[in-house]
């Protein structure tokens, strides 16, 4: 089975590591190869708008371009949204969910907010119009890598600790569809320095032994070019470096002393590369460090290009069922 065909893709990995930028690439790419695709993003702060190239994401559903859809998941709004599938009626829902005793009972109870969170992108999984599926694929970007593995943990401490009920029930299901292989993957997203790569292989680690979710990809993301090859991937940053130094008279030491720094940082990501590959055996998704004064859909659109030249290289090799 091919990775992309999956129900529900969880993106997890450090903070600042480029998880959002990923994940709405891979939605991207999936959306295009012809499945409806729901981007859901967990309280993003990142400029949704600008990296997906519309107006506004906010906590409703918006479309992006053809099957692709994005939502900005929120604790409030995604237990609104769970009140309102149980009770079914806005005013009953505002008459109990909003008197300042059940708020207070809802503070209270350890994980409501994590559960709502996780427990929207899994019904968003099955949501049917007209008795057909909404989505073919729900992309789950998550929190960084502790607080991840701490949502992901609920549904199973919910089936585990809760008496048999509608939580439980709706627990379980969730439960069953993230230890699914057929229905659900990991993609781990890293750089290849050492902060990064060290919580890319503890997730790795919690995922496969307490979670029972199976790992499909590594992302590599920011790759630094070597500039001893002439990598186009350089011809933005020397240039401005180049004009820089010109108004300051100092163009060959200038543009000398910027190899040398991206040497160093390529130098740095072959080594962390090296190591994952020894100790984090995934298959590997490597992207380059995209040089510009700022991130937009341009820029998503290019990082989904490299995967889905990965992903077509990975299916080239494997015509005999193996595949990325």
């Amino acid at each position: 089975m091919n990775i992309l065909d999956k129900q529900f893709i969880i993106v997890g990995g450090k903070g600042g590591v480029g998880r959002t930028s990923v994940a709405a690439a891979l939605g991207t790419v999936i959306a295009r190869r012809g499945r409806r695709t729901l981007l859901a993003h967990v309280r993003c702060k990142q400029r949704l708008d600008a990296l997906l190239g519309v107006e506004h994401i906010g906590t409703d559903i918006c479309p992006v371009e053809d099957n692709l859809w994005a939502v900005n998941m929120t604790p409030a709004a995604a237990i609104e949204e769970m009140g309102m599938l149980v009770l079914k009626f806005r005013t009953i829902y505002r008459a109990v969910f909003e008197s300042r005793m059940v708020k207070y009972f809802l503070r209270a109870v350890p994980a409501l907010e994590e559960y709502s969170m996780i427990g929207k992108a899994w019904f968003h999984t099955t949501e049917k119009v007209r008795g057909q599926p909404r989505f073919d694929t729900v992309i789950f970007d998550g929190p960084a890598t502790g607080h991840l593995i701490s949502m992901l943990r609920v549904p199973q401490v919910i089936v585990e600790t809760v008496p048999r009920g509608p939580l439980s029930a709706d627990a379980e299901r969730v439960y069953a569809m993230m230890t699914d292989p057929t229905r659900t993957g990991l993609w781990i997203v890293t750089l290849a320095e050492e902060m990064p790569v060290s919580e890319a292989i503890d997730l790795d680690a919690a995922a496969g032994e307490s979670l029972g979710i199976t790992r499909d990809a590594l992302v590599v993301n920011m790759l630094y070019p070597d500039p001893l090859q002439g990598d186009q991937q350089l011809s933005e940053p020397l240039a401005a470096a180049r004009a820089a130094a010109h108004k300051r008279g100092d163009d060959v030491e200038t543009v000398l002393r910027s190899t040398a720094t991206l040497l160093e940082r390529h130098r740095i990501n072959e080594a962390y590369l090296t190591k994952l590959e020894q100790e984090l055996p995934l298959p590997q998704i490597r992207l380059p460090h995209l040089f510009g004064s700022s991130f937009e859909r341009r820029a998503v659109d290019t990082l989904a290009e490299r995967i889905e030249a990965a992903i077509a290289a990975a299916e080239d090799a494997g015509r005999d069922g193996v595949s990325l």
